[in-house]
């Protein structure tokens, strides 16, 4: 073959192997016809057979390519979507942690799987906490000035029973039902009162604020100490099922008594909590009071604020 001839088969070979580099392949048919051995120069023949080769093996790992890229965006997808979930919950978790007890809240990030929500015998301390003539008030002013008035005192109240490891368990217009647990039962008896000390000082102090526009407020409280059935109850019906999670039992009945007898915004607690404080607060003289349904008198005193 003529030397010029080798030029413009060498020439065939390196268009080839510049477009090759640039990915693409349309002189793939053109190295095939290179290959024949019997009518090209062996090393002609030789080189069109190894940019062949090269050319299968570019295809071949671009393919592969292909298709980890397609797997890493349906993957990424999944990612996507599973990040949106979890925003999703992370927002459901927020707006139900303003309903859930804390307690509860506890409990289920401990276990999320499986958490323990059954009814269990603990020591606690219970606090009622009462607003004294809310009902008249809310004759005498506007729904929107009685929202104000219990947002404002409750919020604030809300900082200080957190402050004191407190549980609002339950809520009744100008009501609260907090719980106090804790292994000790001297911390949580110790906590309950130190929050309605607290409470009541702060009132003090908001009713002062207020005084040009609103009439004093007066806070009403009892704390009761004791075992109590702490953990879920179950109600179930025609219409679906409810739970709530709260402490049932004499020590729960108790001070809700305790505090329905109080009045002037007095905090009354019963032996069961002031056994437990007697070295930390001044307490008033004792007296025994019968309650209603309760089969032996109760001796209560009250927590005398300086």
């Amino acid at each position: 073959m003529k030397p010029e001839n080798n030029d413009i088969l060498l020439k065939t070979l390196l268009d080839a192997a510049k477009k090759v580099s640039m990915g693409t392949y349309d002189q793939t048919d053109n190295l095939m016809e290179l290959t024949n051995h019997e009518k090209y120069p062996a090393l002609v023949s030789e080189l069109a057979e190894a940019f062949g080769m090269m050319i299968v093996q570019v295809e071949s790992r671009e393919f592969n390519l292909e298709q980890l890229l397609t797997r890493l965006r349906e993957k990424n997808q999944k990612l996507e979507e599973t990040l949106r979930r979890v925003l999703l919950l992370e927002s459901i978790q927020s707006h139900m942690s303003k309903f859930v007890p804390k307690s509860v809240q506890d409990l289920i990030e401990k276990n999320p799987e499986n958490p323990d929500l059954n009814k269990h015998e603990k020591n606690i301390s219970v606090l009622f906490l009462d607003i004294a003539g809310y009902t008249k008030m809310s004759e005498t002013n506007s729904r929107e000035k009685m929202n104000f008035l219990i947002e404002t005192y409750f919020s604030e109240f809300l900082n200080i029973i957190v402050e004191y490891k407190g549980d609002i368990n339950e809520t009744a217009g100008d009501g609260l039902m907090i719980l106090f647990q804790d292994d000790d039962p001297q911390t949580h008896a110790v906590n309950a009162v130190s929050a309605a000390v607290a409470i009541q000082r702060r009132t003090i102090l908001i009713n002062d604020s207020l005084k040009e526009k609103y009439k004093p407020v007066s806070v009403n409280m009892g704390i009761n100490s004791g075992n109590a059935a702490v953990g879920s109850t179950r109600f179930k019906g025609i219409a679906g099922e409810r739970w709530t999670y709260t402490a049932s039992g004499a020590v729960t009945n108790i001070a809700a008594r305790v505090c329905a007898i109080a009045s002037g915004g007095k905090i009354l607690v019963t032996s069961m909590t002031s056994d437990h404080i007697e070295n930390n607060f001044r307490l008033g003289i004792p007296w025994e009071q019968n309650f209603k349904n309760v089969t032996r008198a109760i001796r209560v005193r009250e927590v005398l604020i300086d």
